[in-house]
This record gives structure tokens, C-alpha cells and sequence, in this order.
């Protein structure tokens, strides 16, 4: 093999590499599996203004939707990657932000709405919905700070 050949065979490993860390963002981020997850937050988080025993039963509900949409996310994948500490604590931050940002929407709407006139509407029902949508919101963030990591083990690899 000539030296032509074998910076030809390593530029083909590189790019291939790229590619396949590009494939294992956009399959991890991919908009069914988000929407799902955000129903099941929704579902879960909402269910705390129900009487019992509704409230558990669709606390279960919300639970095994947000987990079986990982599930089935992580089994279709093409491309696997083992979690690094870092993608952990990206999680973890983002799970403290969404639960943060329930308790805000909690707060506005128990300001906003008068609920025993309205009736329509419930303060964990808002919060849950708000909380839903900073999930999809806040994806494309998330979606780049795993990508920097991914990117950055690559650079001291």
C-alpha cells in the first residue's frame, strides 16, 4: 500500500466517523420519539390535580409512554453510543429545568386562572402543558450540547 492510499483509506475512516456521529444525534433527537416523550410528561405531570385513584393511574400512563418511547427510540437506532459522565449531567440539568419550569407554570397559573369559576382549566394541567412544551423547545439546546460532547471525545480520542 502506498502512502497515497492509506491517507485515502484514513480520510474515508474520518468522514465515516462524522457521519456516524451525525446519524447518532439525529436518531437520538428524532421528532416522533420527541412528541411521544413530551405526551408522556404531559400525561404523567398533569395527572396531579386528579383525585385518586385517576391521579396514579395516569401517572403510570404518562411514565410508561415517556419510558417505551426511549425504549422503542433506542432499539430502532441504528447507531449506539455508551452514555459519557457528561451526557449524564446534560440530562440530569435538563430534568431539574423541566421540573423547575412545571413549578413556574404552576405558579402563573394559579395566579392567572381563577379555577373553581372557570373549571376549564387546572393549574397542573396548565403547568404539565407548558412544562410539555419546554421539552420540545428545549431539544434543539439539548441536541447541540450532545453533539459538542460527542465531538469533543472525538478530539481527545
Amino acid at each position: 500500500m502506498n502512502p497515497h492510499d492509506a491517507q485515502s483509506s484514513l480520510d474515508d475512516i474520518r468522514r465515516l466517523q462524522e457521519k456516524t456521529r451525525d446519524e447518532y444525534i439525529r436518531q437520538g433527537f428524532a421528532l416522533p420519539y420527541v412528541v411521544a416523550s413530551a405526551i408522556g410528561l404531559f400525561i404523567s405531570f398533569g395527572s396531579v390535580d386528579l383525585e385518586r385513584p385517576w391521579s396514579t393511574v395516569a401517572n403510570v400512563v404518562g411514565v410508561i409512554v415517556f419510558v417505551v418511547a426511549g425504549i422503542v427510540q433506542a432499539h430502532r437506532t441504528a447507531v449506539r453510543r455508551k452514555p459519557a459522565a457528561p451526557d449524564v449531567l446534560v440530562f440530569a440539568g435538563w430534568l431539574v429545568g423541566l421540573i423547575v419550569a412545571f413549578g413556574l407554570f404552576r405558579i402563573i397559573g394559579w395566579a392567572l386562572f381563577d379555577l373553581p369559576a372557570s373549571g376549564l382549566l387546572s393549574q397542573g394541567t396548565f403547568a404539565a402543558a407548558g412544562m410539555a412544551v419546554m421539552y420540545v423547545a428545549t431539544v434543539p439546546l439539548i441536541r447541540r450540547a450532545i453533539r459538542e460532547i460527542v465531538r469533543q471525545e472525538i478530539g481527545r480520542a
